[in-house]
């Protein structure tokens, strides 16, 4: 029993850690054109320059989720 929790947990864990924190975007004004839809955080250098892109899109009106 207790070896199969040690292996449900490495399991879970590595589950976990390949998960991508990614946002669509939609819902864009009428003349806002975006050269892609889709941003992860693992496509920026830093956590920073990924808020920053999604911040901007939104800020053109677009919807990020």
């Amino acid at each position: 029993m207790k070896l199969k929790l040690i292996v449900l947990s490495f399991v879970f864990a590595i589950g976990f850690s390949s998960c991508q924190k990614c946002v669509e975007c939609t819902d864009c004004p009428t003349g806002v054109t975006l050269d892609q839809a889709e941003f992860c955080e693992s496509d920026f250098d830093s956590k920073d320059d990924y808020n920053s892109a999604v911040a901007l899109v939104e800020a053109f009106g677009c919807d990020c989720k």
